[in-house]
């Protein structure tokens, strides 16, 4: 599996638990702790301005998710 299709992979996954659960998952539970660090990782990415600005933006909208 490629790069993209991957991390396109776990965007989706995290996106519909967010959809679901209204919060990201937490770190206690081992079958969802992945996608936590998955977002962890993508959000350091982004601090450090490693991470492109359409992936940026696609884990932006994740976050307003959350705060529904």
């Amino acid at each position: 599996m490629k790069n993209e299709e991957r991390w396109l992979l776990n965007y989706n996954l995290l996106r519909e638990y967010i959809l679901e659960h209204h919060f990201l998952p937490g770190k206690k539970k081992v079958e969802n702790r992945g996608l936590l660090n998955w977002w962890k990782y993508n959000k350091k990415l982004i601090k450090s301005g490693k991470l492109d600005a359409e992936r940026t933006k696609m884990l932006e909208e994740l976050s307003q998710l959350r705060d529904i």
